[in-house]
């Protein structure tokens, strides 16, 4: 069963989640950075089509879990890899996240959804 799951393309159109690994010794920062999100980056946000977007923190090891949702979030992601503000935003969090991935998001694979 495994294999199979490790091959699935199963994603959500509309929902999204993924893992970031931070860096334990800097999370309060971190945590600090999120209580004072740019204006600019939450309107990008928007603009980009991101709603309910949560973060989640697992302190004891950096773990972080992001969850959103859009009408299409494979088009939201490419909307805000084109804001300029989120390329700034990304460079001043890169520095909290654990190499290699950096700030590189691992999506996960939906596999239950219940409405």
């Amino acid at each position: 069963m495994t294999d199979r799951l490790s091959t699935s393309a199963a994603r959500s159109p509309q929902r999204a989640c993924f893992l970031l690994r931070g860096r334990p010794e800097l999370l309060p920062e971190y945590v600090e950075a999120h209580q004072h999100v740019w204006e600019s980056m939450r309107e990008a946000l928007s603009r980009s089509g991101w709603r309910r977007y949560s973060l989640f923190l697992r302190t004891e090891d950096g773990l972080v879990v992001g969850y959103f949702e859009s009408d299409d979030v494979t088009a939201a992601m490419a909307a805000m890899d084109r804001e300029e503000v989120n390329a700034r935003w990304q460079a001043e969090m890169a520095q909290y996240f654990v190499p290699p991935n950096g700030g590189a998001p691992e999506l996960l694979d939906e596999y239950f959804h219940l409405a």
